[in-house]
């Protein structure tokens, strides 16, 4: 004697499209992250690049390395007390997740022209 079940019937398929869309959408969020974490590092290493130019009066090595930041990124260069900041932002966002706004900080001393800080 055969029991029919036309309750469950699909049942395996709705969970497998369901399962399918969640790994989707997780993979998708972690690659976004991987890219944020990216983000951070191009900015830090830009940041620092534009400081040590700076630091060193170098205006066209700086412009150089400010055509190096990543793409949409704000530059902010201040001096104080002897030492140059540089601050690189920059913003990425995933459909309506966003805009996370990621930056480099990165400070030194600036160096006289004997080649002594």
């Amino acid at each position: 004697m055969a029991t029919k079940r036309r309750g469950c019937r699909g049942m395996v398929t709705f969970e497998l499209a369901i399962g399918i869309l969640s790994a989707m959408l997780v993979t998708t969020v972690l690659c976004w992250m991987v890219g944020l974490v990216t983000l951070h590092i191009r900015c830090a290493d830009a940041a620092s690049q534009v400081a040590r130019y700076a630091a060193r009066g170098d205006v066209a090595g700086v412009a150089q390395a400010e055509q190096r930041v990543p793409a949409g990124a704000q530059v902010q260069i201040s001096q104080a007390d002897g030492a140059v900041t540089v601050t690189v932002s920059a913003q990425s966002k995933l459909g309506a997740i966003g805009p996370v706004t990621m930056t480099g900080v990165a400070t030194m001393p600036m160096e006289t022209p004997g080649g002594t800080s």
